[in-house]
C-alpha cells in the first residue's frame, strides 16, 4: 500500500472541547495553533469531546472530527499501553473515567492526516500519545503540559495546612503515577515556566523538555480610549478553578474590609463562570458586585482602575495577567501570581503585594497616583508586546519540533522575513 503523503505538519489533540477559550489548555493550544498557521505551518486540531458553538473562523478552519475506532484500531492503540505497568494503566484510565476505545480514534485520525508531530493538550494528553506512539514511530509525540500538575497540588497544600495533607498527597501521587506510566518515553513536553519545565522533566521522564511562555493576543486585548471608574477593581477568570476561587474569597475576607473602611466608595467586580455559592455570596458584601459569566471580559476590564490577582496557590503563567497587561491595566498581584514571569530590571509592570495592609497601601497608590498608574499601564503593554506574543511562542515551538530527527517543519518565506 502506497503511504499517504505528509500533508499535515502538526496535529493538536485534546480530550475536552477546544472552545470556548476559557481554560488554560484551550488558550495556549488554540492560540499557538493559530500563530503556527499564520507562519505557514499546516495545522489541524481535534478533540475527543466535540468542539461546538460559535467558534472563531480561524479555529473552525483547523478543526477536524474525532473518528470512531474499529476493533483493529483499538488493538493497535492498546499495544501502546502494553508492557510493564499495562494492567495499572488500564486501571488508572478507568479511575479517571477514560474509555480507551474512545481514545483509540486517534489511530485512524493520525493515519488519515499523517502529521509530522502530534501535540496533546491537557492532563490526559499522555494517555493518548502513549497509545499511538508504537503505531506511528515516525511521528513526534509532544505533551503540551503547561502547568505541572504535581506541583499544583503541593502548592495548594501550603495554604490549607495539615488537614489537607492526605487529600493533596493522594492527588499528587495519582498524577505522579499517571505521568510515569504514560508520559515516560514521549519525545517532548512543554512547560510555560522554568520551574514547571524542570518538574516535568523530573516527573515525566520525557526525552526533551522546553519552556515556552504563554503569549497573549495583543490585538484583541488592547487599551481602550475610555476613562476608568475611579476607586474600582476587577477580577476575572474561571471561578470553579481552585486558585481563582480561593483568591477572591481570601481578598474579600482579609483585604476588602480594610480597604472599604478607608475608601467607602470603593467598588470591586468579580467576573467569571462556574462560581460556587461561596463565591457568589461575596456579592452581598458592600462594594462587591458579583457579575458572573460574560461573553466578553474587555468592557469590565476597561472600566476598572486596576485589576487584582491575589493568588495563594497554583502554578504556570496566569493568562488573565497577560490579558490585563495587554489592555494597559494597572496590575496588583501576589508573588504567587507572577511565578514564572520575568521582566527587564529597569521595568516592573506589576505592583507586588504581600499582606492585607500592603494590598490596601498599594491599591490606594495606584488609584491616587496618576503618574504611577500611567507608568504601569505603559510598562505592562510594552512588556507583553516584547516578551509574550504568540508569534514568538510559535517560532519557539517550531524550533523544538525540528530538533527531533523525525520531524522537519518549515515556515513560509514571508514568515521568515517577518521574524527577521
Amino acid at each position: 500500500m502506497t503511504p499517504k503523503p505528509n500533508n499535515t505538519d502538526i496535529l493538536f489533540i485534546s480530550e475536552l472541547p477546544l472552545w470556548p477559550l476559557d481554560q488554560g489548555f484551550r488558550v495556549h493550544g488554540c492560540q499557538m495553533a493559530r500563530a503556527l498557521a499564520d507562519d505557514g505551518v499546516n495545522v489541524r486540531m481535534a478533540s475527543l469531546r466535540p468542539t461546538t458553538g460559535d467558534v472563531r473562523p480561524w479555529l473552525g478552519q483547523m478543526l477536524t472530527d474525532w473518528p470512531t475506532a474499529d476493533d483493529c484500531d483499538h488493538e493497535r492503540f492498546m499495544q501502546g499501553w502494553s508492557g510493564p505497568g499495562a494492567r495499572l494503566r488500564r486501571k488508572l484510565a478507568g479511575h479517571q473515567a477514560i474509555d480507551p476505545r474512545e481514545l483509540a480514534g486517534l489511530i485512524p485520525l493520525v493515519r488519515e492526516l499523517n502529521p509530522k508531530a502530534v501535540i496533546a493538550l491537557g492532563q490526559h494528553g499522555p494517555m493518548m500519545l502513549r497509545g499511538m506512539r508504537s503505531a506511528f514511530p515516525e511521528v513526534a509525540t509532544v505533551w503540551y503540559a503547561a502547568d505541572e500538575p504535581i506541583f499544583f497540588q503541593l502548592s495548594c497544600l501550603r495554604r490549607e495546612g495539615v488537614t489537607a495533607i492526605k487529600r493533596r498527597a493522594y492527588l499528587a501521587g495519582l498524577y505522579g503515577v499517571l505521568q510515569t506510566l504514560f508520559a515516560r518515553g514521549l519525545d517532548g513536553a512543554i512547560g510555560v515556566s522554568p520551574l514547571d519545565t524542570r518538574l516535568l522533566k523530573l516527573t515525566s521522564q520525557v526525552r526533551r523538555t522546553v519552556t515556552i511562555p504563554n503569549g497573549v493576543d495583543t490585538e484583541y486585548f488592547k487599551p481602550a480610549n475610555s476613562r476608568p471608574h475611579s476607586g474600582s477593581l476587577v477580577f476575572w477568570g474561571r471561578l470553579d478553578f481552585e486558585p481563582n476561587a480561593d483568591a477572591v474569597r481570601w481578598f474579600a475576607r482579609r483585604v476588602w474590609p480594610k480597604l472599604l473602611e478607608r475608601q467607602p466608595q470603593a467598588k470591586w467586580q468579580i467576573v467569571g463562570k462556574g462560581a460556587g455559592e461561596k463565591v457568589r455570596s461575596l456579592g452581598a458584601i458592600p462594594g462587591i458586585e458579583f457579575v458572573g459569566e460574560v461573553e466578553d471580559i474587555r468592557p469590565y476590564a476597561h472600566q476598572a482602575a486596576a485589576t487584582i490577582l491575589p493568588m495563594r496557590c497554583g502554578g504556570g503563567i496566569k493568562n488573565k495577567l497577560l490579558e490585563a497587561a495587554a489592555m494597559g491595566l494597572p496590575i496588583l498581584a501576589s508573588h504567587k501570581a507572577v511565578q514564572g514571569l520575568s521582566w527587564p530590571d529597569h521595568t516592573t509592570p506589576v505592583r507586588l503585594c504581600r499582606g492585607p495592609d500592603d494590598w490596601v497601601h498599594q491599591i490606594e497608590r495606584v488609584w491616587y497616583d496618576g503618574m504611577l498608574s500611567a507608568r504601569l499601564r505603559h510598562d505592562a503593554r510594552s512588556w507583553v508586546q516584547d516578551d509574550h506574543t504568540w508569534p514568538a511562542a510559535a517560532k519557539q515551538l517550531t524550533a523544538f519540533i525540528n530538533s527531533f530527527a523525525k520531524a522537519s517543519i518549515c515556515v513560509t518565506q514571508e514568515a521568515l522575513r517577518h521574524a527577521a
